[in-house]
């Protein structure tokens, strides 16, 4: 396994299979089709299903935005595949697939390089939809993190999705962030004093520290792959780091120490790559400079975690990981 490159678009968590769960006043019945939990074989994914994985996610995005009227969030089929089979080849990054009858019908990825674990994304086949994939691959990566013993996880929800929503919430992950997505061309005035240029392999300790300082844990898995893939961007004020970018878009994060340095390492961006960029909605700051700059809110997403939070001290915006 190695490091993947870099997506056009990005991942989040779609589908579509919660059978009995409330939504707006209303339950939706099992198909009677003679199916149960217990013939879903789930199991641990390899490099020869991205393919189909690809498929289902793509499958996935686009009714649930159909639906909705959205962007589609994968992006193309191709982009999809492309996605699968590049985290599929990254070390630390773990996948489940759901299968009936010999045919996959779902698939679950989740980022382990960190104390913190990332989930996503969770697609499954809209045709087998109720089937209870879904649940059953979200049953399986959470028992996994209880056995490693992580410190906490994490996941992005799109806010117009319910029916995922109820589903988090049923096991146990706890709403603590909604999050606006931007996207466009900004044109935003530059922080006097700052300078922002590429990350090298030797800002990755201070960066790790900043991190720490931010949010009570390190991305050092994440940020080593993009300083080495060439998307990651340090900000300096006074001669000193003060905040860091892996990259400028829907898979990327960012770190900074006050709520300038952010909008530096904003500022600097040549673009917005797949559906934009996160923003905490809180940071009233960040708000106000994206809309000043003219970048356009796209859609809105929903951070939510189990385990282990600590409520950020500085400035940040999530990946779609989290």
């Amino acid at each position: 396994m190695g490091h993947y490159p870099i997506p056009a678009n990005a991942s989040l968590i779609a589908h579509d299979d919660l059978a009995g769960i409330r939504v707006s006043g209303h339950r939706r019945r099992r198909r009677r089709d003679n199916r149960s939990m217990t013939e879903l074989q789930i199991r641990e994914a390899t490099p020869d299903d991205a393919q189909m994985c690809g498929r289902i996610m793509f499958d996935a995005f686009e009714a649930l935005a159909t639906r909705h009227h959205f962007p589609i969030e994968a992006g193309t089929p191709q982009l999809a595949d492309f996605q699968i089979k590049a985290m599929l080849d990254t070390d630390g990054i773990y996948g489940l697939v759901a299968g009936r009858d010999g045919h996959i019908v779902g698939s679950a990825l989740q980022d382990e390089r960190g104390k913190i674990v990332g989930i996503g994304p969770v697609t499954v086949d809209p045709a087998a939809s109720d089937a209870g994939a879904g649940r059953a691959l979200m049953k399986a990566l959470l028992e996994r993190s209880r056995e490693r013993e992580v410190a906490g996880v994490r996941l992005v929800q799109t806010t117009y999705n319910y029916r995922s929503f109820s589903l988090y919430a049923k096991l146990g992950f706890a709403v603590r962030e909604l999050l606006s997505v931007f996207q466009g061309t900004a044109h935003g005035s530059a922080i006097p004093g700052a300078v922002v240029r590429a990350a090298t392999p030797d800002d990755i300790a201070v960066c790790d520290e900043i991190c720490r300082q931010v949010h009570g844990h390190d991305r050092h898995g994440e940020l080593q792959q993009w300083v080495g893939a060439g998307t990651a961007r340090v900000v300096e004020r006074g001669g000193r780091i003060t905040g860091y970018a892996t990259g400028f878009g829907y898979i990327w994060h960012a770190v900074g120490k006050a709520d300038d340095d952010v909008i530096a390492l904003l500022a600097g961006a040549d673009e917005f790559t797949g559906l934009g960029f996160l923003v905490p909605s809180r940071n009233t700051r960040l708000m106000a400079w994206c809309f000043d700059a003219g970048l356009q809110l796209v859609q809105q997403s929903t951070l939510m975690t189990t385990g282990l939070y600590n409520e950020p001290q500085g400035a940040w915006l999530p990946s779609i990981g989290y």
